[in-house]
């Protein structure tokens, strides 16, 4: 068919279009702009540690309420380890996450922008998350040192040193830095680090 032709053409010879365009210029590329070992770590280290983290968390829990209700008894630092496996599973993940997409965006209205006002906001996205991820390295690194000049433990019969429970926040940090940093090397590119998927355009 003649429009078929002219569809085909165009598509082949790179005339403007919109969903080649997002297609080719929006395509992420392996690993989302970080080197491929950097992905190699997130997800084949990094989301196995925070899983097991979490099924650890689980366990405990059902120990604990398992405990309590057929024992009537209560294990104080049950408690408090499902606090800081969960902390630990959170913060490890965050970065990952965050780089796949899987947190809560305004897609209705970022879909309806022209192209050139995603990648600007996108700048803004990465610039502020960045900051924010400096924050709280610093501030992270500041407490650490502050739990271990002071020798503060937990307060259940863990005894654990609280300074190495707490160094998740500026590890946490420098984890949630690199998808920022990942984001701004993808627009550096020219590519779009949350492009709208099939179906999504309006």
């Amino acid at each position: 068919m003649p429009g078929t032709d002219t569809l085909t053409s165009a598509a082949t010879t790179g005339a403007p279009s919109v969903a080649p365009h997002t297609q080719a210029t929006d395509a992420l590329p392996p690993g989302r702009g970080l080197p491929g070992w950097w992905s190699f770590i997130e997800d084949r280290i990094l989301l196995n540690v925070a899983t097991i983290l979490m099924m650890a968390a689980i366990g405990f829990m059902f120990y604990e309420a398992s405990s309590r209700s057929l024992l009537s008894e209560s294990h104080w630092w049950a408690e408090e380890l499902v606090r800081f496996l969960v902390v630990w599973s959170v913060l490890l993940s965050l970065g990952v996450g965050t780089r796949h997409g899987h947190y809560i965006r305004m897609d209705l209205l970022l879909n309806m922008m022209p192209h050139r006002v995603r990648l600007a906001f996108a700048w803004l996205n990465s610039l502020i998350g960045l900051a924010f991820s400096v924050l709280l390295v610093i501030a992270g690194f500041q407490e650490v040192a502050h739990l271990q000049a002071i020798g503060m433990f937990t307060e259940s019969n863990l005894d654990l040193p609280l300074w190495t429970v707490r160094l998740v926040l500026p590890l946490g940090g420098v984890l949630y830095g690199f998808a920022f940093v990942g984001n701004i090397i993808l627009l550096l590119r020219g590519h779009d680090p949350d492009p709208p998927v099939e179906g999504e355009n309006l």
